[in-house]
């Protein structure tokens, strides 16, 4: 009698130790969680405060809430009773597989790296590469997202990214515009300039004035002379400013008598003979 006594007092004790290591499971669980969120919260702000990419607070963040989640995982385990020894091991063993799972994805991830701290453009930004023209969305370690002028979401591996050359047109405020004119060999090339001109001028105020246009001859084409127009505006009046000249030089030029010409071949006949 005396030993299932205390048979039942020990099953009752493991259960009332059970119950306290559940209890405290739960309480490390709950007050962890709620300081990750806590901590993840004052992290995002104080990062916030130095005006770092979005991208990169994003990346720390995560990193942040990770390791708060291995730490809660850790103790929690380890307040009902299991080793963490093994867990520890398991993390490890995860870690390894996990790396050599992403191992033919180094090198988006070391571009990522580069793109998060050097900084060649930040989320925002409307950059140029690999063919593709759009505001970057995010950045993260092996892909950069972008949305291009037609709504299109484009993801890119960060290796492709790092290879190819960018181009960031809104690290300064103010771009060149540039329009090549084909016009005829015949034409009066400083009539052409002076009307090009004056179609610049009329831009409205999208066309700065402290950057005074330029209009030159480029060069000589097989059946036409290239004459480039070059003016500033502020970047976001890029495209009105360029599509207006595009479509306003030409009717202009018309006007005036001036026809962008086609590609032609000029033959001459001579002694029955045809020469080229």
């Amino acid at each position: 009698m005396k030993d299932i006594i205390k048979f039942d007092d020990k099953v009752i004790d493991n259960i009332i130790n059970a119950a306290w290591g559940l209890l405290g499971c739960a309480i490390i669980i709950t007050l962890g969680l709620l300081t990750t969120h806590f901590l993840v919260r004052i992290f995002k702000k104080s990062l916030d405060k130095t005006k770092i990419d979005p991208s990169l607070v994003l990346f720390f963040s995560k990193c942040l809430r990770i390791v708060c989640y291995v730490i809660i995982t850790i103790s929690a385990l380890s307040e009902i009773g299991i080793s963490t020894t093994g867990i520890i091991a398991g993390f490890s063993a995860a870690a390894a597989a996990f790396a050599l799972a992403l191992k033919d994805n180094l090198s988006d991830i070391a571009g990522g790296v580069v793109i998060l701290f050097s900084r060649p453009f930040v989320t925002g930004d409307f950059v140029e590469f690999d063919n593709y023209k759009g505001y970057v969305e995010k950045i993260d370690l092996m892909h950069t997202y972008i949305t291009t002028y037609d709504n299109t979401s484009v993801v890119i591996p960060n290796s492709k990214v790092t290879s190819n050359k960018i181009n960031n047109y809104t690290s300064n405020p103010v771009v060149r515009v540039q329009v090549f004119v084909p016009i005829g060999y015949n034409d009066d090339l400083d009539k052409a300039k002076e009307i090009i001109l004056g179609t610049m001028k009329r831009a409205d105020k999208l066309v700065l004035e402290n950057h005074e246009p330029v209009v030159r001859l480029e060069r000589f084409l097989d059946s036409s002379l290239e004459v480039i127009a070059r003016c500033w505006t502020n970047f976001e009046n890029y495209w009105e400013v360029y599509y207006f000249l595009t479509e306003n030089i030409k009717k202009d030029l018309e006007k005036n008598g001036i026809y962008i010409p086609f590609n032609q071949l000029d033959v001459h006949l001579d002694n029955n003979s045809i020469v080229e």
